[in-house]
């Protein structure tokens, strides 16, 4: 008997990226018997190519219809947590499709693993399928599973086709996998490197069956992994098709063109930027129950030409339950990017990563966990994308171009995650979840207000589902499913407002949701240039209520308000819990996060603020006490009040606010010769480069310095901002307010952090004198 034996220098490198996280080198290291078609039309007609293009995003739509159809999954049919693609012979991404976008910073390294460490041995063969879930080869968290298949032409490796749908049940200590406890991955669902599911077109029912095993669903999942194989299969025979009919060196030709294309695109667009570099530093809070610490996420964009260095500098180690590896976050910062950057390049994920280089600090940090990390509940990408989101809007805001596409933060910037479980009437097993809770509200963009429950950044489809989609699966009932109309975050613009939820169980008194995710009186969802955060949401929950007995009479709760009064007991369930009881006559209600806001709040216009008193979206008082503007009794603006009101708020703020740290630099002399946020000049001068208030003129730093340490400090407590802000004393050890730093002469507010009252402000932007006039 014959038996191949890995060579010893494979097996290290195998270990070592199943252990610190695979990020592949400049050269995949493939065995020689993979052949691949390389071969593609060099001058392909414009025409040609567009309709090329076009079939390829096509193909991809009817990729996600075939799964969503096939599924059975409400994670699929009505949350679109899920996303296909086309790639290269060597994994680039071509073309994705409009749902979760961060799988386009996974799916190559799906590919490019298997190439390395999948090409020996039994080999990859035409009519051979992939799958895998393991996070430190390339995705989320366990239950996000990929399936992909090798698509050959005349016995070559051609393209691949891949899929990766969020599996709804794969075990771990929380049904549904998204393990709050846990401390290490030996609590959370078992997970695999990529395993051959179909080998020459034989389905294996082998590994089927040990896949579905660990499951408390299994019919389901085998339900879903059929669907996912179905998927690939039927892009595999379109993609086939395309191939027949225009040839195969055209096709690649036209794949080979979209990639260049969104390369050169993305890099012309950071060519505009001046060569910077953009810091964010924040706090996170709800690593495990019991946990009240806070730790700290730092990321660092260090733009040059055209291309853009990323790297997690001042990251904590990695702890409890929210960590990700760092194949995922080179995804987020993908995700991010592909929107902001390469909005009109039919989501390339190559294009956009082929102008990034990731420097990802090891030594198992939160943003990238070194194996046995606990990386299951999804808060970790979140928060990471959050972060990416935040600084990549900073950074392009001050473009006219490249400003017209960006928003502030949207929802699930502060990930809730209201898992459900148990049995139903019947004493079937459940495990679920309604996507309620994440699709709140898009943030303030930099000309208009934000989108009210328009969803968020990670995916380019966001739709709730029906209310009775849901009941249909899960023995709840919606109380109400209602808008928050004065949720979103205040500025120029203001973000979007977001939605609440209210549940009863039904017919049924074994069963649970969760409180998960991180803690929501430490928000992430910081504005931007100015702007306010948005509130990280809200869960409520209670026990034997009397709500049966109101249901039986034919009515039902209106919203919270009325909740309240029949529910005295209604209040914020224990963090991170898994396992809170929703039986019939038990209630929770969860209000997913809205939109922040973009820009001075002073700087609205009336009569928009007028507008917002009159459709609800202002709580009382709030026009004069955040906005400066007065209204007569009709709603109206009274201007003259209004304008002296403003003034009086400016001069407020500064005798309110603590001096600058390094005193300014007075109005600065010298030329405007761009800008490093929307309301940071640079200007030139003999001695070099000044940062000063775009709004006066003020200077407040130099170029390596920067600005903040020039500004005026005014730091207000969270819940001062709005009631739906919790108390942070409440969840962890220390105080956070929300800074505001402020031009010391005319008292704009320039940018904001949520921090420590003791912290030192870090500077956020250098720019050198080369760097400006890029």
């Amino acid at each position: 008997m014959n038996i191949a034996v890995t060579h010893p220098s494979e097996a290290r490198r195998r270990a070592a990226s199943l252990l610190d996280g695979y990020m592949p080198g400049e050269k995949l290291i493939v065995d020689p018997s993979v052949a691949f078609h390389r071969d593609y039309e060099k001058n392909l007609d414009p025409v040609t190519y567009e309709v090329l293009r076009s079939k390829f995003w096509n193909l991809n739509w009817d990729h996600q219809e075939a799964l969503r159809r096939a599924s059975g999954s409400l994670v699929v049919v009505y949350g679109f947590d899920f996303n296909t693609s086309i790639q290269t012979e060597e994994g680039e991404g071509v073309v994705f499709g409009p749902g979760n976008l961060f799988f386009a910073g996974c799916a190559d390294l799906c590919v490019k693993w298997t190439l390395e460490h999948r090409s020996g041995g039994s080999g990859i063969n035409p009519g051979d399928v992939f799958m895998q879930n393991d996070p430190w080869v390339g995705t989320n968290h366990q239950m996000d599973t990929a399936v992909f298949a090798p698509v050959f032409v005349d016995g070559k490796l051609f393209a691949w086709v891949y899929n990766v749908v969020h599996q709804r049940e794969l075990g771990g200590v929380e049904p549904g996998g998204f393990v709050q406890q846990a401390q290490d991955v030996y609590s959370e669902a078992t997970f695999m490197p990529p395993i051959k599911i179909v080998d020459r077109g034989e389905l294996r029912e082998d590994v089927l069956d040990m896949w579905v095993r660990r499951s408390r669903l299994p019919d389901l999942m085998t339900l879903e992994t059929k669907a996912q194989l179905a998927g690939v299969q039927f892009a595999k025979r379109r993609l086939e098709e395309m191939i027949e009919r225009y040839g195969a060196a055209v096709v690649k030709g036209a794949m080979r063109g979209v990639i260049d294309n969104a390369a050169r695109t993305v890099g012309r667009r950071l060519e505009k930027l001046p060569d910077a570099t953009w810091r964010d530093l924040r706090y996170v809070a709800g690593s495990s129950p019991g946990d009240k610490n806070l730790y700290k996420l730092g990321l660092t964009f260090e733009k040059r030409g055209d291309r853009l260095r990323v790297t997690n500098e001042g990251t904590d180690r990695s702890v409890g339950s929210f960590n990700i590896t760092r194949g995922v976050l080179r995804a987020v910062i993908a995700n991010v990017f592909i929107p902001l950057l390469a909005y009109d390049q039919f989501l390339c994920g190559a294009g956009v990563l082929r102008q990034i280089d990731f420097l990802v600090e090891g030594g198992d940090r939160i943003t990238s966990a070194r194996h046995p990390a606990a990386v299951s509940t999804s808060i970790g990408m979140c928060t990471a994308g959050a972060q990416a989101h935040y600084l990549a809007a900073k950074m392009l805001s001050a473009d006219p171009e490249l400003g017209a596409h960006v928003f502030a933060a949207s929802c699930l910037h502060t990930l809730v995650v209201n898992q459900v479980f148990g049995r139903d009437e019947n004493g079937t097993p459940y495990a679920n979840f309604p996507f309620d809770s994440v699709v709140g509200a898009i943030g303030a963009f930099t000309f208009r207000d934000g989108i009210d429950h328009g969803g968020g950044i990670l995916s380019m489809m966001n739709p709730v589902g029906s209310c009775e989609g849901y009941e249909r699966e899960i023995p709840f009932l919606y109380l109400y499913r209602k808008e928050m109309p004065a949720s979103g975050g205040h500025g120029q613009f203001r973000g979007g407002c977001s939605f609440v939820s209210g549940f009863t169980g039904h017919r049924t008194d074994h069963a649970f949701i969760s409180s998960g995710g991180l803690f929501q009186t430490v928000t992430q969802g910081l504005g931007l240039v100015g702007g306010f955060p948005a509130t990280a949401g809200l869960m409520r929950h209670a026990t034997g209520t009397g709500v049966p007995a109101l249901l039986a009479g034919g009515t039902l709760p209106g919203g919270p308000e009325e909740l309240e009064q029949l529910v005295p007991d209604l209040a914020p369930p224990p963090t991170k819990k898994f396992d809170n009881r929703l039986a019939e006559g038990d209630v929770f209600e969860s209000w997913a996060q809205p939109g922040a806001g973009y820009g001075d709040p002073l700087l609205r216009d009336p009569q928009l603020v007028a507008g917002d008193g009159s459709s609800g979206r202002l709580l009382e008082g709030d026009a004069l006490r955040i906005y400066g503007v007065v209204l007569k009794d009709d709603g109206s603006v009274d201007a003259d009040a209004t304008a002296q009101a403003r003034k009086k708020a400016y001069e407020q703020r500064l005798s309110q606010a603590g001096k600058p740290r390094r005193p300014g630099l007075s109005r600065a002399s010298g030329k405007v010769i761009g800008k490093v946020l929307a309301t940071v000049n640079v200007c030139e001068n003999a001695e070099g480069l000044v940062l000063t208030c775009s709004h006066c003129g003020t200077g407040l730093g130099t170029g390596e310095t920067g600005y903040r340490a020039g500004c005026a400090e005014l730091d207000m407590p969270l819940p001062s901002i709005s009631p739906y802000f919790g108390d942070p004393s409440t969840q962890v050890t220390d105080a956070l307010v929300f800074r505001r730093f402020l031009c010391p002469s005319c008292g704009s507010a320039l940018d904001g952090v949520i921090c420590r009252p003791a912290d030192e402000p870090f500077n956020d932007i250098t720019v050198t004198r080369e760097g400006a006039r890029s």
